[in-house]
């Protein structure tokens, strides 16, 4: 896999490409994705799922992020990553 990829798939009936570059430090890895205007980290947590974090939560955007569509994404990475 390459340091930065999109993720391409189908929600609410609309295609979406979300970006995501690949972080890798030490022993852990940790996906950023750009969801609408904000960047999301995806990470797995101590039970070996999926979690996604704001990398900057209190940043000013625009629009609020879509959960069902951070939930989407999550779903993504974990179909990846088995």
């Amino acid at each position: 896999m390459s340091d930065e990829f999109t993720l391409s798939f189908s929600y609410k009936e609309t295609k979406q490409e979300i970006p995501c570059r690949l972080r890798v430090s030490a022993y852990t890895y940790q996906f950023l994705c750009t969801i609408g205007d904000s960047e999301w980290i995806l990470e797995k947590d101590d039970e070996g799922n999926v979690r996604a974090l704001p990398a900057d939560p209190f940043a000013k955007t625009s629009q609020k992020t879509d959960p069902g569509l951070v939930k989407a994404v999550m779903e993504e990475i974990e179909r990846i990553l088995q």
